[in-house]
């Protein structure tokens, strides 16, 4: 799996995309979002 991260700014801070890509096929989309939910907290946890 590679995941593609942008950021680009805005006028009050940044806006961040990610973009999944070859994601394997026993991964299904609700499982993907709770792990990607889930290391977004973790990572927004480190940083505040």
């Amino acid at each position: 799996m590679t995941i593609t991260t942008l950021l680009s700014a805005v006028r009050d801070g940044t806006t961040v995309t990610l973009v999944a890509e070859h994601v394997p096929p026993g991964i299904s989309a609700a499982d993907h979002k709770l792990g990607m939910d889930s290391s977004l907290k973790n990572l927004a946890n480190l940083l505040e």
